[in-house]
C-alpha cells in the first residue's frame, strides 16, 4: 500500500481524511516547531492538501495551507551523508512562510544517526501506523468499502510480519529453516535474513544470564530482570506486550553497529514519572531526547551484523556476551533503584 495514497483524502479509497488527520495528530502533538497542536489536526482545512512522493528525493512531503510536513522513511537502513539536513535546508527556503514538521519513520521509532538532525525531526514508528490502521479498522470498519478494508488489513499484516515481525509466522519460519537448513539454501540460495539469524543467540545469551525476555521484533532483543518483570505492569503503550520499562539491543537498525539502551515506553504518566524519579541520580542515567519514548542510558558497540550472521553460533555467542557483559552494572543498578520506588 502506498502511503501517499492512503493518506491523501481526494484518493478513491473512501475513507476522506480519517488518516491524515490522526497521522497529524501523531506529528503536531510532538513537532518541534511551534504553532501547532494535537487539537489543529481536528480542525485545520484539508480541502487543498497536497501530497508528493520523491520530490527533491524528499520521500513524501504533505503540503497544506499553513503547514509543510516532510517524511523521512527508513526501513533497512539509516539516514547518510547529511540528507536529514539537506531536506531541512531544502524545505525551509521553498517553504519559507509555513509551519514545518519533520519527521523520521523506522519501523520502532529510531531517532536519526545525525545528531543536529534529532534536534528537528520527530520519530514515528511503523508500530504507531499499525495501531493506527487497525483503530480505523475497528472504528469504520462497517462503513468502508470491502475492498479498502481488506487493503487496510493486507498492509496492516504485511506490517507486522515484516517489519515488526511480531507475527508468530516469523518464528515458526526460522524453526523449519533450521530443521531443514541444508534443502533450502539449495533450492533459495539464500537465508533468513541476519536479524532472524541472530535472534536466538541474543536469546539464549539473555535467558542464561537469567533475563526475561520482552517483546520481539525484528533486528530488536528486549529483556528485563525478573524482580522488574514481577513488579513492573505492563500498562505501556507501543512494545507488542505493553512492557513500561525495558532493556533492548538494536543489533539490526543502526548500521555496523549495536545499541544498548534502557528505555521507558509511552503510557501510564505516573509510572513513567516514578522511574525516572528513581533512576535520575544514577551515573548511567542521561537526559531523554523525545517526549514519548524516554532512552535513558545508551551506548554503542561495534556489531557488523551481516558478517556475524555468517559467523559459527560460538563466535555469535561470544559477541554478544560481551555486550550483556558490558551492560550488567546498569541492569543492577537500574533495577535495584527502580525496586526500591515500587
Amino acid at each position: 500500500m502506498n502511503a501517499g495514497y492512503i493518506l491523501n483524502p481526494n484518493e478513491n479509497h473512501g475513507l476522506r481524511d480519517i488518516v491524515l488527520r490522526k497521522v497529524l495528530r501523531e506529528i503536531f502533538s510532538l513537532s518541534k516547531v511551534g504553532g501547532r497542536s494535537i487539537f489543529d489536526a481536528d480542525i485545520i482545512d484539508l480541502s487543498s492538501v497536497e501530497i508528493r512522493r520523491e520530490w527533491r528525493n524528499i520521500d513524501l512531503l504533505i503540503i497544506l495551507d499553513q503547514d509543510v510536513i516532510v517524511i523521512e522513511n527508513k526501513i533497512d537502513t539509516a539516514d547518510h551523508s547529511d540528507q536529514l539536513r539537506r531536506y531541512k535546508t531544502i524545505v525551509d527556503g521553498v517553504f519559507a512562510n509555513k509551519h514545518k514538521h519533520y519527521v523520521y519513520l523506522t519501523p520502532f521509532g529510531s531517532d536519526p544517526i545525525d545528531a543536529p538532525s534529532r534536534e528537528h525531526y520527530v520519530n514515528i514508528s511503523y508500530s504507531q501506523i499499525a495501531d493506527l490502521i487497525e483503530s480505523i479498522l475497528c472504528l469504520y470498519g462497517d462503513s468502508i468499502s470491502s475492498k479498502v478494508s481488506f487493503y487496510l488489513k493486507d498492509y496492516l499484516l504485511t506490517v507486522r510480519r515484516e517489519l515488526l515481525m511480531n507475527d508468530r509466522l516469523n518464528e515458526l519460519a526460522v524453526k523449519v529453516y533450521h530443521a531443514h537448513k541444508e534443502a533450502f539454501d539449495f533450492v533459495f540460495e539464500n537465508k533468513p535474513d541476519p536479524a532472524s539469524e541472530l535472534y536466538p543467540n541474543f536469546e539464549t545469551i539473555i535467558t542464561e544470564r537469567r533475563y526475561v525476555m520482552g517483546s520481539k521484533n525484528k533486528g530488536y532483543a528486549r529483556f528485563t530482570t525478573p524482580k522488574l518483570h514481577e513488579i513492573l505492569p505492563h500498562v505501556g503503550v507501543g512494545w507488542p506486550d505493553k512492557e513500561i520499562f525495558l532493556f533492548e539491543i538494536d543489533y539490526y537498525w543502526s548500521g555496523k553497529s549495536a545499541k544498548f539502551k534502557a528505555a521507558i515506553a509511552p503510557g501510564d504518566e505516573s509510572l513513567r514519572n516514578k522511574i525516572i524519579s528513581a533512576v535520575k541520580n544514577s551515573k548511567y542515567y542521561k537526559d531523554p531526547q523525545g517526549k514519548k519514548w524516554l532512552v535513558i542510558y545508551s551506548k554503542k558497540f561495534t556489531f557488523d551484523v551481516e558478517n556475524i550472521a555468517n559467523e559459527d553460533d560460538a563466535e555469535r555467542n561470544k559477541k554478544i556476551s560481551a555486550i550483556i557483559d558490558d551492560a550488567k552494572p546498569v541492569i543492577e543498578e537500574f533495577t535495584g533503584l527502580i525496586e526500591r520506588v515500587l
